[in-house]
Formats: structure tokens, sequence, C-alpha cells
């Protein structure tokens, strides 16, 4: 009997949707999968309710492209941050690890990603030129390079140093120390060494 035959339909549909979401492949679609389905019934359906409220609801800022369920994010919509500091992170969980902190006072731009040629993906493909806009539209003072550090996060931070140098001249821009191990990712890094990365960033 071939594994086509032995496995529930429904099973199946389920794993392949879960390998659409990207990062995740056979197996590890197969773990949340089968993990979800050894909770009980109404934690199950709560999960999938909490996540079909999550698809409905969350949308990127129309500001900084961090994700909100509202037009502006938290953070853009508070007066009291300074604009004049733009933090440049990969992805939204990035900011929101920097946020835990309550330390960073200015503001975000999420990419949506970092440059990897491998996979297809080039500068056109991120939220670049909207950095651009308000480095312009807000006298920024300093541009902070938070992307992970590995390959593609320093290549995307080397990328944008030159762009942002070619076009605003004036702006600082520095680069999230290697507090962080070399091949980490910022998401995961633990409170005090991403702490220290941030307050010991160096100039471009």
């Amino acid at each position: 009997m071939s594994f086509e035959e032995v496995v529930p339909p429904s099973i199946k549909e389920s794993l392949q949707r879960l390998t659409q979401i990207p990062t995740y492949g056979e197996r590890g679609a197969m773990r949340f999968l089968y993990n979800l389905l050894k909770l009980k019934q109404e934690d199950r359906l709560s999960l999938v309710d909490a996540l079909r409220v999550v698809s409905q609801k969350i949308r990127p800022c129309s500001e900084c492209g961090l994700y909100t369920e509202e037009e502006l994010c938290k953070v853009c919509a508070d007066s009291k941050r300074n604009r004049r500091f733009i933090c440049v992170v990969e992805e939204s969980q990035d900011a929101f690890a920097i946020e835990r902190l309550e330390r960073y006072t200015g503001v975000y731009h999420v990419l949506g990603g970092r440059i990897a040629p491998l996979e297809g993906v080039s500068p056109k493909d991120l939220n670049i030129e909207p950095l651009m806009d308000r480095i312009e539209r807000y006298t920024v003072k300093e541009v902070i390079l938070a992307t992970n550090p590995n390959l593609e996060g320093e290549a995307t931070a080397n990328y944008l140093a030159k762009l942002i140098r070619k076009r605003f001249p004036n702006v600082k821009i520095t680069r999230i120390s290697y507090g962080l191990q070399f091949g980490s990712m910022i998401e995961l890094a633990d409170e005090l060494s991403l702490e220290k990365s941030i307050e010991n960033r160096k100039s471009l």
C-alpha cells in the first residue's frame, strides 16, 4: 500500500498548504501538523480561529511596513517617537524583538526580506524606495541597519549603505554590532545580546 493510500486526504492537503509558508519544508510542516493533532479538539479549533483572525486583521503599516491591525502601527502613530532615527529590519518580528527591550525611541522600516540572489530575491523585491522617501521626508539623522548578521543580511546592509550614502551623503549610517553571533537571527536573539548589538552599533 502506497503513502498516498495510507495518509488521509485532509492531512495531505494541510501538509501541502503548510509547505507554501517560506522556510517550511515537508518535515517542518509534518512536525507542526502532527503536534497540532495531539492537542485537544477545542484547543485545535481555538488555534485555527486565532489564525483566521490574524489572516483577516493583520496588514502592513502604510508608513513603515510593520504588521498592525490599523492603517498605522503603534510606533508610527506615536508622536513621541523620533522620526529622525530609522531602524531598518528585514521582517516585523525583528522590530518586535527590539521593541521588547523598551530602549529604542526611533521608528522602524521593514524591508520585507533580504537580498538573496540564489532565492531570486533582488533589491527591487524589497521595500527600499519607500525608505528613501522617508529619509528625505523626515530629514533623517541616522539610519540603523539591523538586518540579520548572516551573509544575506550583510549583503543587504552593504547595498543599502551605498545607496543611502549616494543619495543622502549627510545621513549617518550605522550597523548593529556583532554582539550577535554571525549566522544568528535577530528575532531569536536573547535580550542582552540584542541590546548590546544596538548600543554598540558602528558607523559604516
